[in-house]
């Protein structure tokens, strides 16, 4: 049986960060895997892809972003890109130092989603990174112009009411019809969201949540951080440092040109994946689950030898 640890660490400032460990038989390379926007480690096809990469010798340490699933911080489910970028750089430290990881044969990141997008600026900063594999990055958020001046409203309100001591002011990730209500675009069309909430029952203990430990719904004051979220220019800082995008066909948060795009301005050694047939949400599993994984692994290998 294959090999796991839970673990915890700390971040710079004190907040402890829970996740486990996909330990390879011998010790050697490692990377840290970033979950989506309010996702917990275990949901879209992520433990799968830490499996494929400890089968082939490459230590996996997967996580709960800070405020999410198991890991502490606080208000719980509030988003926050530019701190999960170094929480990112943290994990790293923590990955490096454990027994199962020899740094010296290259450590380096992988994220999905807002994480793939996360891990790339990371990257950018932390020149311990030695390649990144991004799957269907969250370079940018769209959302419903109409909804957004009353957003901003109640996020104002909400920040005003949490420096009197009051909680922060919830809204659910998705709604019943599987929409995101405060307009914005998470990566899922109307029929996944569906699905997804088709896997949700609240009155069945098992099926509380859409994964162990997730909960459906975010901090108001998450979505003025996505309107500040836009990293593009840090891609310039990737001049030396191995990255793959592994872009979605159909994907409906940022389109495969888009992705495109952002790939093209990747200065450094650089890989492009493009799975036909799948979206956002599903890139990581299905029938093409395989063949995803040992692009990604082969990657990884190639990037340690510098051969990207």
């Amino acid at each position: 049986m294959a090999q796991q640890e839970d673990v915890e660490f700390k971040t710079a400032d004190s907040v402890t960060l829970r996740g486990r460990i996909y330990k390879a038989k011998e010790r050697g390379p490692g990377i840290v895997m970033s979950p989506g926007f309010n996702a917990v480690k275990e949901l879209a096809g992520v433990p799968a892809t830490a499996a494929a990469f400890q089968a082939s010798g490459i230590t996996a340490l997967v996580y709960d972003p800070r405020t999410v699933g198991l890991s502490d911080g606080e208000p719980r489910n509030d988003i926050n890109p530019f701190r999960e970028i170094d929480d990112i750089s943290d994990a790293l430290t923590f990955l490096s130092s454990h027994a199962s990881v020899d740094a010296r044969q290259g450590v380096g990141l992988w994220g999905m989603s807002l994480g793939g997008a996360t891990s790339l600026c990371a990257a950018a900063l932390d020149p311990r990174a030695r390649f990144v594999v991004a799957v269907a990055p969250a370079t940018e958020y769209t959302h419903d112009a109409a909804k957004l001046s009353n957003v901003l409203a109640k996020a104002a309100k909400d920040r005003e009411s949490r420096v009197k001591g009051n909680e922060p002011f919830y809204v659910p990730m998705l709604n019943g019809k599987g929409e995101n209500p405060a307009g914005f675009n998470l990566g899922m069309d109307r029929e996944a969201g569906m699905r997804l909430l088709g896997m949700q029952d609240e009155g069945d203990s098992l099926r509380g949540a859409l994964a162990p430990n997730h909960v459906n719904r975010t901090t108001v004051g998450t979505y003025r951080n996505l309107l500040l979220w836009n990293p593009r220019h840090m891609w310039k800082y990737l001049d030396k440092t191995a990255v793959m995008f592994l872009v979605p066909e159909n994907d409906h948060l940022i389109g495969r040109d888009a992705q495109l795009k952002h790939y093209d301005l990747l200065p450094g050694p650089k890989r492009l994946h493009v799975q036909d047939s799948v979206g956002h949400m599903d890139i990581l599993e299905g029938p093409s689950q395989p063949l995803v994984h040992q692009h990604q692994v082969e990657f990884v290998r190639d990037a340690l030898a510098g051969k990207v």
